[in-house]
């Protein structure tokens, strides 16, 4: 709990600041951040429930920091293996992203939008301009997103040795799901 408050204060600097963002700045309060490597000998999937992610719907701007670590698989060495060999964990122990809601959402009127963001995306200590799509829903003060994107393990270096090249895809796909709840300032 302490470090899921420590993220989100780190998101709000992010953001710009700590002033004035109570009613502008939502704060998921659940996120889902999965991958799917589908590789001809083996399909490995991992599950994270442990980002943060902050939205602000004046300035459009959204940020995820996601703990790698946090990565649960169904296999116990896989999970090693992607920590310790890949993913370098505790060199590099999360991921992020920042970035701007292209289109015009009204945040203000319930609905289903199609949004694309754009914005850096920074897996494995290194950084890439993304556009990504997703889907914002707006629902009785409730803000919701879903968005399903491939990542190339390369562009990131991230290394897949020759002798597992056949059960490690080398592009993952990524399915994000977060539900957000207006960010109240503690007094």
């Amino acid at each position: 709990m302490i470090m899921i408050k420590y993220n989100i204060a780190v998101l709000l600097v992010i953001m710009g600041g700590l002033h004035s963002v109570t009613g502008q700045v939502y704060v998921a309060s659940s996120s889902e951040i999965s991958f799917f490597s589908e590789a001809p000998q083996e399909n490995i999937e991992a599950l994270n429930k442990k980002s943060s992610s902050l939205l602000n719907i004046k300035t459009n701007q959204l940020v995820f920091q996601i703990p790698i670590g946090a990565f649960d698989f169904e296999k116990d060495l896989m999970e090693e293996h992607f920590n310790e060999n890949y993913m370098e964990t505790e060199k590099y122990p999360k991921a992020t992203f920042d970035g701007t809601i292209m289109e015009g959402v009204d945040f203000s009127k319930d609905g289903t939008y199609k949004a694309q963001v754009s914005g850096k995306l920074t897996i494995h200590g290194v950084t890439k301009e993304r556009r990504i799509d997703g889907e914002i829903t707006v629902k009785e003060g409730a803000i919701s997103l879903k968005s399903q994107f491939k990542v190339k393990l390369e562009e990131h270096n991230v290394a897949i040795p020759k002798v597992v090249v056949l059960k490690i895809a080398e592009e993952v796909l990524v399915t994000i799901k977060a539900a957000y709840s207006p960010y109240k300032k503690k007094e």
